[in-house]
């Protein structure tokens, strides 16, 4: 079905600036920091939350905190799927079956045969094993 992975995501929170996501991209590229899941997105309340798992997330952090201060690392589940229809039901349907509640879920594809999908649950040792023993 799928196969997962614990990681740890860096999640901030900063006022929604137009550019910031641009200098912040920038300069992790320049500190050789590479990112492999991003997701960014803005609220209404004109805050903006960008969560993403890079090669170093302590020195993202570092470098990071020219920009803003409040950075939460937290652990997250990384799935890797075959590239298909309806491969995400089932992993869904077998964490909630068990209890296991999706907090927040992004994605995406690159290849053409996998998808990518990272996972906050409300137990991610739980689905970690879940997920890898169906």
């Amino acid at each position: 079905m799928a196969r997962a992975q614990l990681a740890k995501e860096i999640h901030l929170k900063a006022r929604n600036e137009t550019g910031l996501l641009g200098r912040i991209l920038i300069t992790l590229a320049l500190e050789n920091i590479s990112i492999s899941h991003l997701s960014a997105y803005s609220e209404e309340s004109g805050f903006g939350h960008l969560q993403m798992i890079t090669a170093d997330n302590d020195k993202a952090k570092k470098v990071l905190t020219h920009f803003m201060e409040g950075f939460e690392e937290r652990e997250v589940l990384v799935v890797e799927f075959e590239n298909a229809t309806g491969t995400l039901a089932p992993v869904a349907r077998l964490l909630g079956s068990h209890g296991v509640g999706i907090q927040s879920v992004y994605g995406t594809g690159s290849d053409g045969f996998k998808i990518t999908g990272v996972f906050l649950t409300s137990d991610n040792k739980k689905a970690l094993d879940l997920i890898n023993q169906s």
